[in-house]
């Protein structure tokens, strides 16, 4: 979808500590060959906070990093893949008690690791139909502590990480201007996420840590055919890809920076973007292989650390990508409208 007189006034990020993963091989948490194969420096491990409160901290940087308009935060979306700190709540609510307040809704969006492209089209779409709304708050918040996770082991090619983003989107002017979105959904390969193991009675009923190692063995064993998940996958992210630029108006060679999820550097497809014209050093691969996957936050966190290190001018666009299982296949496009003054707050 093209977008017109939205902006992005603040993002912001929390991330935990820095935690090198050479420690990890070397107590034999992470195995070495995939260290070697997935090229990461550093994962981010938070100790304390839930990813609730996380994701608090980093909307309130984001808030205070942009204008927000008279109609004050019209509309709170929290996207997350993990437990929040408490069962049975709604964290988004929380959020919104802890940050801006006021009588907007809130809720969750629940789309894994494309949660905050989703957010932020479904944020874009509420403002354009709603008049008054001045702003949307758009927040991710996970955490992959023990027992229900081990970040060394539950997934492959992608070390887990903590942290939390926000993002406000307003009619006010900022920083970025907001070209397009797009999504595109692919469920042929629903149950690579989901196994052939049945269904749970309850949370934790097969035991900890989640191993999605296993579901997508299941998955391949029974029959999943692999070739065809790499040829879906690839088809339908350059598909939104395509259409994101497309309702922008413009092409791969006019983006000056990509954001690409914080997968290991083999899950990484480096032949497709370099035919597509892409290359490394126009990624945030430098930046993602000392951080991790932090789910859905890896967009807005990718997003504020191009902003804070000045790797941005104005003009310059930026696109970002996201996928998340089940599968969905988010772009969004940007443009520069402003450099900011602003200092590296995220842990």
């Amino acid at each position: 979808m093209q977008w017109n007189d939205l902006y992005v006034g603040g993002v912001a990020a929390r991330l935990g500590r820095r935690e090198d993963v050479r420690e990890a091989v070397a107590d034999g948490r992470y195995d070495a060959e995939e260290h070697e194969e997935n090229d990461y420096l550093f994962v981010r491990v938070e100790d304390e906070l839930t990813p609730a409160d996380m994701a608090v901290e980093a909307a309130r940087e984001a808030l205070g990093r942009g204008a927000v308009g008279e109609g004050g935060v019209g509309l709170y979306l929290h996207a997350a893949s993990t437990f929040q700190g408490l069962d049975h709540w709604t964290p988004g609510s929380y959020i919104q008690q802890h940050t801006a307040g006021g009588t907007a809704p809130a809720l969750e969006v629940r789309q894994a690791c494309n949660g905050a492209i989703m957010a932020l089209e479904m944020a874009a779409a509420y403002l354009t139909a709603v008049p008054g709304r001045g702003a949307a708050l758009i927040t991710t918040g996970d955490r992959y502590n023990a027992p229900s996770y081990d970040r060394y082991r539950t997934d492959k090619n992608i070390l887990l990480a903590d942290g939390a983003t926000a993002l406000v989107l307003s009619r006010e002017p900022g920083v970025l201007r907001l070209l397009s979105t797009a999504t595109v959904g692919d469920t042929s390969h629903e149950a690579l996420g989901r196994g052939t193991g049945g269904w749970q009675g309850a949370s934790g009923d097969a035991g900890w840590p989640i191993s999605l190692r296993d579901r997508k063995k299941e998955y391949l064993i029974g029959g999943g055919d692999i070739q065809d998940i790499i040829r879906t996958m690839t088809v339908r992210q350059q598909e939104a890809m395509q259409t994101a630029l497309d309702d922008a108006g413009v092409k791969v060679a006019d983006v000056a920076r990509f954001v690409f999820p914080n997968i290991g550097r083999s899950a990484q497809d480096w032949e497709l973007r370099k035919a597509a014209g892409i290359s490394e050093e126009q990624t945030t691969w430098a930046w993602g292989r000392e951080v991790g996957h932090i789910a859905a936050g890896d967009q807005f966190a990718g997003l504020a650390h191009l902003l804070e290190s000045g790797a941005l001018r104005t003009g310059d666009r930026v696109a970002v990508a996201g996928v998340g299982s089940g599968y969905n296949f988010g772009w969004a496009v940007l443009e520069v409208a402003g450099e900011p003054d602003w200092s590296t707050t995220a842990v």
